[in-house]
């Protein structure tokens, strides 16, 4: 059990989004104790809301979209991810447009904008949901496998269909891990796939300023890669991100084989039926 947190003050930043390629604004904002985590769209009349809760997942393909009612929020996996590294349960995010700014394709710079802000414990406690049993779903050629652990840690093989970029690690994750270990991993793709994704109408803001691209056996980048096995480290992240979708911090030990946000998103609908489950005997039993 600890305190919720949220943040001391509010701080923007502004970008461009990785798929829409749009301009946009974003600000984080501290919210009250027990409010969790959400998306309001500053673009749109009424400034809708959006909790950021598996239950509102919509689309998965490339990045995780939440979706209520017309409104959506695409990309919202590497906020999230700060935000769960950091311990933060508790604040509003407000977007000028449907996808947060993609900076650098890493979570480097949502991590300065929560060290500016400051942290800030709340009056309400939260207890981490401990993973009761083994879970192991295998989805779109992903294995995703969760196991009781006394604390939070990801294990994390990737590869491509072909086998290429092969690439393991396994990381306890605490804040101070988050920050050194996970957060600066920035998302990449492979040159096969740009036409594809830009007929889907995706990456339309990607460049090698926010993405690493994998064309054959060469990494196109504008920079030394951040860790020698920069790519799992990135897939981590995401299921960092998409696993805070059930809304309360996790206890467990997640272990993924070829991960992607389906199968991140899946595995996040079960923990969240089994905190269901437990939350119902607990009522039954006081």
């Amino acid at each position: 059990m600890r305190k919720q947190k949220t943040l001391k003050r509010a701080i923007s930043l502004s970008g461009i989004g990785l798929h829409s390629g749009r301009d946009v604004e974003m600000t984080f904002r501290p919210s009250a104790p027990g409010t969790g985590i959400r998306f309001r769209r500053m673009d749109v009349a009424g400034q809708p809301e959006i909790p950021a809760l598996v239950d509102f997942v919509s689309q998965t393909t490339r990045s995780t979209t939440i979706t209520r009612g017309e409104w959506s929020v695409h990309t919202v996996e590497h906020v999230l991810a700060t935000l769960s590294g950091y311990g933060v349960d508790n604040l509003l995010i407000e977007l000028g447009a449907a996808e947060p700014p993609i900076a650098d394709g890493s979570a480097l710079v949502y991590c300065q904008m929560v060290e500016e802000a400051g942290l800030e414990e709340q009056d309400l406690t939260v207890t981490p949901f401990p993973v009761p049993e083994t879970i192991e779903l295998s989805i779109d050629g992903s294995l995703m496998v969760a196991l009781p652990y006394d604390g939070l840690k990801i294990t994390c093989t990737s590869t491509d269909a072909m086998g290429r970029f092969t690439q393991f690690e396994s990381v306890d994750v605490t804040p101070e891990s988050w920050v050194t270990e996970l957060s600066r991993a920035r998302t990449f793709c492979f040159y096969e796939e740009l036409e594809q994704l830009f007929k889907h109408g995706l990456i339309q803001g990607g460049s090698l300023q926010n993405a690493v691209v994998i064309r054959e056996d060469a990494i196109l980048t504008t920079e030394p890669m951040r860790y020698s096995n920069e790519f799992v480290r990135h897939k981590m992240l995401d299921i960092l991100g998409d696993l805070s979708l059930v809304g309360r911090p996790l206890n467990g030990h997640f272990i993924a084989v070829k991960p992607g946000h389906s199968a991140n998103y899946h595995l996040a609908l079960k923990i969240a039926a089994m905190m269901d489950n437990h939350q119902a005997v607990c009522r039954q039993v006081s």
